[in-house]
């Protein structure tokens, strides 16, 4: 009996140091997830932009009181002005790279810059980054931009915010590159033992808005990212959307590929 007592308490301290630390597992995921989806890298407020495209840097005050930072890269004679969100591991200053295929095509190219990322100010919330999406959509319609001239364009993390906006707007339409089918889906995948669906602050269902986007839609994902799977964007285009799956494509290699070209020349002239 001794012996049974004795492997009674050892499991039982096995288990509870086992709940204890998978407890302190999720606390940490739950409290340090804005780090971990979004980790920010900063631009020097004084910093000079020395892009070699024609360009103009604009500021916009939130109702809240952060300031959000912007670039305009300006095509000479514009067909249509692409509105930008990068993804999560990306700043302003790699806006150049994103913005040239397109300004070269004659469409006006502008980017933001995420809360905390950049020059962009204030803490990042889902609510927020759907409205802070929204002021530069504002931005440019006051601008005299009108919608039917106005193409949506998010990548990985980016994509969340493109397709919520497209869900409450009537524009030209939009592309994806490498989206997901919610963020709680995807973080499910990657960590499979936690429950994503309570610890997480930024759901991001884009499945969810994917239903009420009226425009036309093209999705972009290589066949091998290991970072958002191909099932991901499979399941969205079975909502909306053209999807086209780009051979030996990887997360961070489509901008290289001929085919992610011709697919976007051939939907801009579509549309």
């Amino acid at each position: 009996m001794s012996f049974l007592n004795e492997l009674r308490k050892n499991l039982s301290f096995a288990i509870l140091l086992a709940s204890s630390g998978y407890t302190i597992l999720c606390l940490y995921y739950y409290l340090n997830q804005v780090n971990i989806i979004f980790p920010a890298s900063r631009i020097d407020a004084d910093a000079v932009l020395n892009f070699t495209i024609d360009h103009q840097e604009l500021f916009i005050d939130t109702p809240d009181g952060a300031r959000l930072h912007g670039v305009l890269f300006k095509a000479e004679k514009p067909k249509g002005v692409i509105l930008h969100f990068h993804g999560n591991a990306e700043n302003m200053l790699s806006m150049q790279y994103a913005a040239e295929p397109f300004v070269h095509r004659n469409y006006s190219f502008l980017a933001m810059d995420y809360r905390s990322y950049g020059k962009s100010s204030g803490r990042l919330s889902e609510e927020n980054l759907f409205a802070d999406a929204a002021l530069f959509l504002d931005y440019l319609k006051t601008s005299g931009w009108d919608s039917s001239e106005i193409i949506l364009f998010g990548r990985s993390i980016g994509t969340g915010v493109a397709i919520q906006l497209a869900s409450k707007s009537d524009l030209r339409g939009m592309i994806l590159y490498a989206p997901f089918y919610s963020l709680t889906d995807l973080a499910a995948y990657h960590f499979p033992l936690l429950p994503a669906d309570l610890l997480l602050k930024f759901p991001m269902d884009s499945a969810g808005y994917l239903n009420n986007v009226k425009h036309p839609v093209l999705i972009l994902h290589g066949a091998t990212d290991r970072i958002i799977p191909l099932d991901q964007a499979e399941r969205l285009a079975r909502i909306k959307g053209k999807l086209v799956v780009l051979e030996n494509g990887r997360h961070n290699n489509l901008y290289g590929n001929e085919r992610f070209w011709f697919e976007i020349d051939s939907f801009l002239a579509r549309i």
